[in-house]
């Protein structure tokens, strides 16, 4: 795709056009995701300047979740926010609007609204440079279960447009704290100790038993975030940049430690995210995207899916006892 849709509109019915050309492997699937979320973006961003002008400073939007770490399955909400150079109001006003009007657009494109509020409209997740190091600061200090939670999120930031320096300087500024403070590793694996138990002792599968999802299993909670979350605790720890759980997985690989388990642990997280394109492609809406029935699934794709639940719960064990051995 060489050129930009005008509208929003033109944009959404590009994408969803197009979306099932893409669905062969999760790296195409999120390289379409980009390219549909920086056409929105440079709309939005033309919209902007048309009514308020040039930019006062440098920025960069950047992207969290799964859209940050490159796993967005076929339907995602909004997950980004912004940095800029500038700590001034007036920038802090430019730079809210246009997350405001990015955040609209990409709701217009088929991305709504996070309903946590992590978007760049939010000043929470808009902030210049000097206030973001403040906050990431003021973040460690409290070590609250959210302060914490919000670290975790900026470790999985990813630029898609601007600046790339500024959020590399905030992912060093957390692996340098942790450096200082051994303890805080441990409260960052706290944060996601918690796991619910989703196979049984004879290989049963535990599935949702009341709601609109019942009989299901919720893919997204019960084994793509236990992935997602321990190895990311392993890669602040080794001060490992990269968002991508693969490519967190590819460098922990080239640490003597971790060589071992790491390529079986590669080897199920990648059968995972295939399991999912393919079991989730058709899902009607975003909380439907999440869970799979099991009653669909055949014997051979049971036993696939048993593999990878018991491998996130190996990996699991694997972070803890490192993490407790320091």
């Amino acid at each position: 795709m060489t050129t930009r849709a005008q509208t929003y509109a033109d944009i959404r019915h590009e994408k969803d056009s197009m979306m099932d050309q893409h669905l062969h492997s999760t790296q195409r699937l999120n390289a379409f995701h980009d390219d549909i979320m920086r056409q929105v973006f440079l709309t939005a961003f033309q919209k902007h300047e048309e009514i308020n002008g040039s930019p006062p400073c440098p920025f960069t939007l950047f992207l969290l979740g799964s859209a940050g770490r490159f796993e967005q399955g076929t339907i995602s909400d909004q997950d980004h926010g912004m940095v800029y150079e500038l700590n001034t109001d007036q920038a802090a006003d430019y730079f809210l609007s246009l997350g405001q009007t990015f955040s609209d657009g990409l709701n217009e494109a088929g991305y709504p609204y996070c309903e946590g509020n992590v978007m760049s409209s939010n000043p929470v997740w808009c902030r210049s440079l000097a206030a973001w190091k403040k906050q990431i600061d003021n973040w460690i200090e409290a070590e609250t279960l959210d302060t914490i939670r919000s670290l975790h999120m900026i470790c999985d930031a990813r630029v898609l447009y601007g600046e790339k320096a500024y959020i590399s300087s905030l992912k060093k500024q957390i692996s340098s704290a942790m450096k200082k403070n051994r303890y805080l590793l441990k409260r960052f694996f706290e944060n996601i100790q918690f796991m619910k138990k989703s196979v049984g002792l004879f290989g049963q599968i535990f599935t949702e038993q009341n709601g609109q999802h019942t009989g299901a299993l919720n893919l997204k909670q019960s084994a793509f975030l236990p992935y997602v979350n321990a190895i990311r605790v392993l890669a602040i720890k080794e001060g490992i940049e990269p968002s991508s759980t693969l490519m967190r997985m590819k460098a922990l690989k080239h640490i003597p430690a971790h060589t071992e388990k790491m390529a079986e642990y590669e080897e199920a997280f990648r059968t995972l995210l295939d399991f999912r394109l393919r079991a989730l492609k058709n899902a009607p809406n975003y909380e439907s995207s999440h869970y799979i029935s099991i009653d669909m699934l055949g014997p051979a794709r049971k036993k696939e899916l048993r593999h990878i639940l018991k491998t996130a719960e190996s990996l699991h064990h694997y972070v803890q006892r490192f993490v407790e051995k320091g």
